[in-house]
């Protein structure tokens, strides 16, 4: 039985908005204004079409879900999709290289009807060109009554560079707390009070802020970075009764040289504490003691890796508690 996405868009988690192609249905995270604003260079958006954090859910009884897909440009080459049976159980399909297309078919155990969820690829840019469950059998939405969480960030919340969609830790902190949520985060990215802005035209009750690395990376004055922290924070907190998290940035492990401008990491990180003081309902994390300063965490020093991604997860659960 083809499953029609389009005519069953409440099946759709994480996405802004769904349309069909010449080659099948694409999730978007990102609105239009979201993705007009990292059209700028071709690199944000190619990472803003990657469809991190979406996925697709529904209940059923099916003994099978079968998948083509159709891969568009990619920000990392990895390509694998994520089935999570009933939050626990997961299986995990993909090419070991880029292809255009990719199909298969995943054998579910038990009987019975389960919650069934497919996180598409976090790093490309994906159209699901065919989607099947077993013909006859039972197909519901998720009834999705819980809070969402979303998630504002450079690469390291988009997800890069773990081996599958469901092990960013958005996508691990949203499930351990049996929440939905929507990641907008796009790789290369800097605080930008606009983004604080356009997100509120989604829906989210808690909001994690991530950025920083970059501003270091590129540069920023200190004093124009705190003003689009500033202005992030205040778009964020006219959400009624919104809860915000500002996450500083995580180790780079081994990095002990300043920028060109001469300022260390840590200043950009300081600077996130002092504006988020002034905000009643931000809470300030401290990224330090997210992930251990450890090159076994990372795969190139700053971006995690699996492990990494793990503990980042867990000691961000731990924060939030």
């Amino acid at each position: 039985m083809k499953i029609d996405l389009l005519a069953n868009i409440d099946y759709i988690f994480g996405a802004a908005g769904v349309e069909e192609t010449e080659s099948g249905f694409y999730a978007s995270r990102m609105t239009a204004k979201l993705m007009q604003l990292y059209s700028d260079t071709e690199s944000g958006e190619i990472r803003a079409m990657n469809n991190s954090g979406v996925r697709i859910a529904f209940i059923s009884d099916t003994s099978f879900v079968a998948m083509k897909m159709v891969f568009g440009r990619y920000s990392r080459p990895i390509f694998n999709t994520d089935i999570v049976i009933d939050g626990f159980q997961k299986m995990t399909f993909g090419p070991p290289e880029y292809c255009d297309e990719f199909a298969f078919s995943a054998e579910l155990s038990g009987k019975g009807e389960k919650l069934i969820e497919i996180y598409l690829p976090n790093l490309c840019e994906t159209t699901v060109a065919g989607l099947e469950i077993e013909d006859g059998c039972f197909v519901s939405p998720v009834r999705e009554e819980r809070s969402r969480l979303i998630f504002l960030g450079d690469s390291i919340t988009q997800g890069m560079t773990v081996s599958s969609p469901a092990l960013t830790y958005p996508a691990q902190a949203a499930a351990a707390q049996n929440k939905d949520f929507h990641n907008i985060a796009v790789g290369g990215a800097t605080m930008d009070g606009k983004v604080g802005r356009l997100a509120l035209e989604l829906e989210w009750n808690t909001a994690f802020v991530a950025f920083g690395v970059n501003d270091f990376a590129q540069n920023r004055e200190l004093a124009d970075f705190a003003a689009d922290t500033e202005q992030m924070l205040k778009h964020l907190s006219m959400r009624d009764g919104a809860v915000i998290y500002l996450l500083t940035p995580v180790p780079w492990f081994g990095r002990i040289e300043p920028n060109t401008l001469g300022l260390q990491l840590d200043e950009y990180r300081q600077t996130l504490k002092l504006v988020a003081a002034d905000f009643k309902n931000v809470c300030l994390i401290d990224g330090l003691q997210l992930v251990p300063d450890d090159p076994s965490c990372f795969v190139d020093n700053i971006h995690p890796n699996d492990k990494g991604m793990r503990i980042f997860a867990k000691n961000l659960l731990q924060k939030v508690k």
